[in-house]
């Protein structure tokens, strides 16, 4: 307890922010050092490390800000420095990546200031205690649900992610993916009244929210022909799964303990892959080694929840505890579970296949510069072993041996119409109709706007 610090805060380690507290510390560490070991020391270098440190800074302070006050500074803090990794680069695409993303991330925060503030009014306090949250009014939640969907990636509010990520430099888009984003389930589970309210509606909106997403990012990722594009479309599906579970914990408060570990779990592994996967991404483009790509595989069959990985084992734990919901709702779950597993490998396959025509006939890379990531591939092959594997793993092997399949008929076969299909699905998809109207109605209620010899520019 700080009593003279801002309003009177708090820091500590509530009970699942140490998990995520030590697998984001870990992201963050080894991608600054990956980025430090390639990197030259120039002006732009060490403008990317201020704005680096600032978002770290921001992530760790909502981690461990355990009032309302710290949450907030630490969350607005990390969302805003993370505008200066997006446009780091310079170009265009980041340019418009950038602009998409701070106006999604300004309305979260603004969404989330509100919301903070009628948590404030209600309970008359900055450090409310779960059961204190119980009895929140519609406005009250619903704007904790935008908030932290928009920073979640929630399907209809994800358009910001497939764009944001891939402009960002590497070690950024690591932790962009890895840690960032995950930062809306701490956000959730303390805030909201879970094993205290059963919230029906709510839990019902974010299943199926969920749920979706964790199909429809597949659908959209597959066609895309950036390789960060396809990892980005996976984040969106992947934090579709655990919103999904989110949203269950909700509808049924006796199994909402079970499941909010579940879903700490399958972050922790979500993290640590998807961070590997970006930083093995920037590696391989780099050396052009077969090598690294090769190495590749250890993330992304994770990620595929290949029995005896940490993506079983998360995906097993999750199962387990989606079945001890007493709900009808938890089927939905469990059935979207195995084909979202198996579009995830599908999403693997193609993210692979991409890399590969960025490599070329070197055999290895520079071992200094990757230590960083075989340290991180060497926690993704501990973990299960650690926490054990996942109940009857070759049985559900399935998934996995049926995207393989498919993967390998569809580049043996090659169908004209499937390759037509190829960069068919602008990365952000929604963004481009949802441009279209605001560049329309913006000629509608201003149509003399262009005479001043400026033409306005869409987002």
């Amino acid at each position: 307890d700080l009593p003279w610090l801002l309003l009177g805060s708090r820091f500590g380690v509530d009970d699942h922010g140490g998990m995520f507290l030590l697998f984001s510390s870990l992201l963050w560490l080894l991608a600054a050092a990956q980025h430090a070991l390639q990197t030259h020391a120039d002006a732009k270098a060490a403008r990317f490390r201020v704005f680096y440190l600032l978002a770290m800074s921001g992530n760790f302070m909502l981690i461990l800000g355990l009032d309302l006050v710290s949450f907030y500074l630490g969350f607005a803090l990390m969302g805003l420095a993370a505008y200066g990794l997006v446009v780091h680069d310079g170009t265009g695409t980041a340019r418009r990546a950038g602009t998409i993303y701070l106006i999604m991330t300004l309305i979260a925060e603004f969404a989330l200031l509100f919301a903070l503030v009628l948590i404030y009014s209600r309970t008359g306090t900055l450090t409310p205690e779960p059961v204190q949250l119980v009895g929140g009014g519609t406005l009250e939640i619903g704007l904790l649900a935008l908030a932290f969907g928009i920073k979640a990636g929630v399907i209809g509010l994800h358009f910001w992610l497939p764009l944001a990520h891939p402009a960002a430099p590497v070690p950024a888009s690591a932790v962009l993916s890895g840690a960032m984003i995950k930062t809306a389930l701490v956000g959730w589970v303390r805030y909201l009244p879970f094993g205290h309210e059963s919230l029906p509606e709510w839990g019902v909106l974010l299943l199926v929210a969920g749920a979706a997403g964790a199909l429809l990012a597949v659908l959209l990722g597959l066609p895309q022909q950036n390789p960060k594009v396809v990892l980005a479309y996976s984040s969106v599906g992947k934090m579709g799964t655990m919103v999904g579970a989110l949203g269950l914990a909700l509808i049924d408060p006796p199994a909402a303990a079970g499941i909010v570990a579940a879903v700490t779990l399958f972050a922790a592994h979500h993290g640590l892959a998807k961070g590997a996967l970006f930083l093995g991404a920037g590696l391989v483009k780099s050396s052009a080694s077969r090598l690294a790509l090769l190495l590749l595989l250890i993330p992304a069959l994770a990620l595929a929840a290949l029995p005896f990985t940490t993506g079983a084992l998360a995906k097993g734990v999750l199962s387990l505890s989606l079945l001890a919901a007493e709900t009808g709702w938890s089927v939905l779950l469990l059935w979207t579970l195995p084909i979202a597993a198996s579009g995830t490998a599908l999403l693997m396959a193609r993210f692979l296949y991409l890399m590969h025509l960025h490599t070329e006939t070197k055999r290895s890379f520079a071992l200094l510069p990757a230590l960083p990531w075989l340290a991180l591939l060497s926690l993704i092959l501990l973990l299960p072993l650690a926490y054990g594997t996942a109940p009857a793993p070759i049985r559900e092997s399935w998934p996995v041996a049926l995207a393989a399949a498919t993967a390998v008929l569809t580049l043996l076969a090659r169908p004209a119409w499937l390759v037509a299909l190829a960069g068919r699905v602008p990365p952000g998809d929604l963004i481009e109709p949802i441009s279209a109207q605001l560049s329309l109605f913006g000629r509608v209620i201003a149509p003399g706007g262009s005479r001043s010899g400026v033409e306005s520019e869409t987002i």
